[in-house]
């Protein structure tokens, strides 16, 4: 677990590989992250690992990984999530492996929500602590650039439209946004990211 005490890396933090095997820990464990351990959020945790596995090894655009890789400044990329939550499983990888494409332009650590309620509280989506969450910042300074989360735009609007239909169970829930991060192939998040950077 890293532990730097610098303006940009809370503690405590992981690398991403360090955060694949505490998942992987807990799941053989039967445990999660964070203070709820429900029998739904262990199973989940065990679930993303495959999820995980999946997204780190999607196809990376071309053009995004070539504006990290000339970033006007080295950043450092925080994410917010915890190893039951679906949509950490299927971006967070994605992230860190454009993290580890950029020539050493972005360093990422993942912080747990559960363990950052002040830094989460500072980066909510429409006053809701919804990760995954990215926040990016000057990594010489500390400073905030900009964050981006809890999941594309068209996932959002799904994931409203699901959970808003009381008629469905979370597990359904659960395969409906599954599903639709497999047809997306990791495409909508680096289009936003792509976007975001200008």
């Amino acid at each position: 677990m890293f532990s730097l005490n610098s303006a940009a890396v809370p503690a405590p933090a992981y690398t991403y590989t360090e955060f694949r095997q505490l998942v992987s820990d807990l799941a053989d464990g039967r445990r999660t992250t964070g203070p709820e351990q429900s029998p739904g959020l262990i199973r989940y945790t065990d679930q993303n690992q495959g999820h995980l596995d999946r997204a780190y090894v999607l196809p990376l655009l071309p053009e995004l990984v070539e504006k990290l890789r000339t970033l006007p400044r080295p950043e450092q990329w925080l994410v917010l999530g915890e190893a039951w939550c679906g949509d950490t499983a299927h971006i967070l990888p994605i992230l860190a492996h454009l993290a580890d494409e950029s020539g050493g332009r972005v360093t990422l650590h993942v912080v747990l929500r559960s363990e950052h309620p002040e830094l989460m509280a500072a980066h909510q989506t429409d006053g809701k602590n919804s990760i995954p969450k990215l926040i990016r910042r000057d990594a010489a300074t500390g400073a905030d650039l900009g964050d981006w989360g809890p999941r594309p735009a068209a996932a959002h609007e799904l994931a409203h439209q699901l959970h808003s239909d009381k008629t469905l169970h979370t597990n359904q829930v659960v395969k409906g946004m599954n599903e639709w991060y497999a047809a997306d192939n990791g495409e909508s998040v680096q289009r936003e990211l792509l976007a975001l950077l200008g």
